[in-house]
């Protein structure tokens, strides 16, 4: 059963709401749970019968224990802008704390048979392009630090996907100035590298979580916790995302 981890001020992010739609659509999961602050508005096309949401406070993620138990597979799309959180400790917080917060229960609450083995569950984890724990910009640290810091919960398998600038299927709630402009670039030059398709990124995600690589040779390598570590660049994410 997978869970979909999703926080965005508003409403579901623009990835999130795509990888959900897709995998009901898919079907190919007997169950999918979406947790976040608000539930899921999808279309009335988008089969629900697998369907579970859970309304969750991440402050007070102790209290939400029970959500996060029997789970074998998790799409983090959890996240937001520091336009939006108001500020670098409010981002920090979401983009962070609240996404390695919740990794930590989801391990707990999902352990190994054994003392000496890792969680057995699969963690993706939706990053950005440029995520570097020593970068200069925040947003782009505070995304290598998650990285970091996810890969060292204790899970079996992390999964890291750094897509770059993202095209999206209906506009955000609030406009974000950069991600604009960026668009408005790449759709008059078709410089298609240096997007990825909402759709796509969401689609990549799940094939990853069914091992489907589509030739993509991935290098997975184990850190010194165990847990086997990959990461996909945006060319990659295309590939593997693409219909």
């Amino acid at each position: 059963m997978p869970i979909l981890l999703e926080s965005r001020h508003i409403k579901l992010g623009a990835v999130g709401k795509a990888l959900v739609r897709d995998l009901l659509k898919q079907g190919v999961y007997e169950k999918v749970v979406t947790v976040g602050r608000k539930e899921v508005k999808l279309d009335d096309n988008v089969p629900k019968d697998k369907l579970v949401q859970k309304i969750v406070d991440f402050e007070n993620l102790e209290d939400y224990r029970a959500v996060f138990r029997g789970v074998d597979v998790v799409f983090s799309c959890l996240g937001t802008t520091l336009a939006q959180a108001g500020g670098a400790a409010p981002f920090v917080k979401i983009d962070h704390d609240y996404v390695v917060n919740s990794a930590k229960i989801i391990a707990e609450e999902n352990p190994a048979k054994t003392q000496d083995e890792l969680s057995p569950v699969h963690y993706l984890y939706c990053s950005a392009q440029g995520a570097n724990k020593n970068a200069f910009f925040l947003y782009y640290q505070t995304k290598g630090n998650t990285e970091s810091d996810l890969a060292d919960v204790g899970f079996s398998r992390v999964s890291i996907f750094r897509s770059a600038l993202l095209e999206i299927e209906e506009e955000r709630p609030q406009l974000r100035l950069l991600e604009t402009i960026g668009r408005m670039v790449v759709s008059t030059l078709g410089i298609t590298f240096l997007s990825a398709p909402v759709a796509t990124v969401g689609r990549a995600m799940i094939n990853a979580s069914l091992n489907k690589w589509r030739g993509l040779q991935i290098n997975q390598e184990k850190n010194a916790k165990g847990t086997k570590v990959e990461n996909f660049n945006n060319a990659q994410i295309l590939q593997l995302g693409k219909e």
